[in-house]
């Protein structure tokens, strides 16, 4: 059955296009995934790995976006038509009359019509998957929002694509791709509306919250660096906006907000009022901040690889300090305060042999993977609460240390060439 359309005709190149708009109900029925192709077994690794479909993405992510939010939006999803024939009559092969300011342009507005042949999505494979999904809701995992029964009539902007040989295609699959640019986490998390833990890290960065734009010395300063993930050497940050977002949800748990949903207000109130609580008694209780915030011109010296607490200065320690202090406060054994005052006793050496192998790496670089960030906030853990620690998270701990060193201590050769845990700051009484 041949699909008429209205379109608009435009041209790139020497490549024609047309573009439109389908109903959900029409386009999931009619547009297929590029694997679907007969020519998909002959496309190269690189292609084929790039075309393959994140369902978890599509789960978790894109159909909570589309059926939790009533001003839902994305753009065009490019089509390839594959072996099939397309006409395109203009209003002007119509012979409809037409004022004359708009005569000009007559010749690129009409229908396409597409007759026989294959519909492939080039760009758009998961928004495709996940209006499928939405189109018909019987996904295992996957929790449907209140619009879920108004998507089908949507409207999608759908840009058609006419194949003309294996060549041209192939390098169409793989250029709308590669040059197609992400937003990156900073950008997500200064602009989304859904995400809590945005919302929440975007008012601690307010001028009045804890990690706020304030002046020092007559001058304006930036605790928290919003444009980039990373902080260089000359940085005068305190940490980056990644790493605030981290914490949020470190400090509230990943299950206090919905994915891809807004809270209301009370529950941003009250998500912002505890992480803010969190980070103001680490920037008032840890001598190093307390330091930095009054000087910030220091904040770069401060973070040099020599500095007694260079570590402190790493959005990557930070998050394992956070998650450290977390696991020493937890069933209120011990106050924030009292186990961020615990913390100046540590030692903050990039070079202190405690952190080689958990996270700083045997080159002197920090690693900053997940893995290293748990196992040190593990291990900060002891540090700040071994002497209120139950003997069996004791030995956990040291269980995870010495794997960091390929050491399995429940295996009794391995045992032998265990590691014990460095010494707390408050001495090795655990509890009973």
């Amino acid at each position: 059955m041949a699909l008429l359309i209205p379109a608009i005709k435009g041209r790139i190149g020497n490549t024609e296009y047309f573009e439109t708009t389908m109903r959900v109900r029409d386009l999931v029925q009619a547009v297929r995934r590029p694997s679907e192709l007969d020519e998909w077994a002959n496309f190269s690794i690189e292609e084929r790995m790039q075309r393959e479909l994140d369902d978890k993405r599509v789960r978790e992510q894109i159909v909570p976006y589309l059926t939790r939010n009533e001003d839902r939006f994305f753009g065009s999803i490019i089509v390839l038509v594959y072996n099939g024939e397309v006409l395109f009559e203009t209003i002007a092969d119509l012979k409809i009359s037409v004022p004359g300011a708009y005569k000009a342009n007559a010749h690129r507005i009409g229908f396409v019509t597409i007759d026989g042949g294959s519909l492939i999505v080039l760009d758009g494979q998961h928004r495709l998957a996940a209006l499928k999904s939405v189109y018909e809701p019987k996904q295992d995992g996957v929790v449907y929002g209140p619009y879920v029964k108004d998507i089908p009539d949507d409207e999608v902007c759908v840009i058609f694509l006419k194949h003309e040989n294996p060549v041209k295609t192939r390098r169409i699959f793989n250029t709308v791709n590669r040059y197609a640019k992400q937003t990156s986490r900073g950008d997500n998390i200064i602009t989304s509306e859904d995400d809590g833990y945005a919302i929440v890290t975007r008012r601690l960065l307010r001028d009045d919250e804890p990690l706020g734009n304030r002046l020092v010395n007559g001058k304006p300063f930036e605790v928290v660096n919003w444009k980039s993930n990373t902080l260089t050497t000359r940085s005068r940050q305190l940490t980056t906006i990644s790493a605030v977002y981290e914490s949020a949800s470190l400090i509230l748990g990943n299950s206090f907000y919905q994915p891809q949903t807004r809270p209301d207000d009370l529950k941003l109130d009250e998500g912002a009022e505890r992480v803010g609580a969190v980070w103001q008694v680490m920037l008032e209780g840890l001598k190093p901040y307390q330091d930095a915030l009054a000087n910030p011109e220091n904040i770069p010296a401060m973070r040099d690889e020599n500095a007694p607490h260079a570590l402190l200065f790493k959005p990557a320690a930070q998050i394992a300090l956070l998650r450290g202090l977390l696991n020493a406060t937890a069933g209120d054994r011990m106050t924030m305060a009292e186990a961020v005052k615990r913390a100046n006793a540590i030692d903050w050496r990039m070079q202190a042999p405690m952190w080689v192998g958990v996270i700083m790496k045997a080159s002197g670089a920090i690693d900053a993977g997940s893995e290293a960030r748990n196992r040190a906030g593990s291990l900060i853990n002891w540090l700040i609460a071994a002497d209120v620690m139950p003997k069996e998270e004791r030995e956990a701990i040291r269980r995870t240390y010495n794997q960091a060193f390929g050491i399995d201590v429940n295996d009794p050769e391995q045992a032998k060439s265990a590691r014990e845990l460095p010494e707390p700051v408050a001495g090795v009484k655990l509890a009973a």
